[in-house]
């Protein structure tokens, strides 16, 4: 089983325990591949964070976007670290796709 990390978001309605998983090999697999098939990505979801979009931290997590939403950049701040430390993989793939991006296509932008 995949490690997993609890923390726990205070909301007015009570506090919200959100679970932050690692992705299997084959979940990144499938996350680079819809990604290079998408014609658009919300530029909110990605530029929330300096080094992370919240439509990834998304895919970590057990809620909804929509909930993660509600919540500010601070206070999700626990959580896009949880992902990042579990993730490591994952981020690592993708600073080598976005350096293989800037040398392959210099007149690329650059990544969300």
């Amino acid at each position: 089983m995949a490690p997993t990390l609890k923390i726990t978001l205070s909301t007015p309605d009570g506090p919200l325990v959100v679970t932050v998983r690692e992705l299997t090999v084959a979940e990144i697999r499938a996350w680079v591949n819809e990604t290079a098939a998408a014609e658009y990505r919300d530029p909110v979801h990605a530029t929330a964070f300096e080094d992370v979009g919240l439509d990834e931290v998304a895919r970590m997590v057990d809620v909804p976007i929509a909930t993660l939403e509600r919540f500010t950049p601070s206070e999700l701040a626990p959580v896009v670290e949880a992902a990042k430390g579990l993730n490591a993989g994952f981020f690592r793939l993708q600073s080598a796709v976005q350096w293989a991006t800037r040398r392959l296509r210099p007149d690329a932008p650059p990544a969300a």
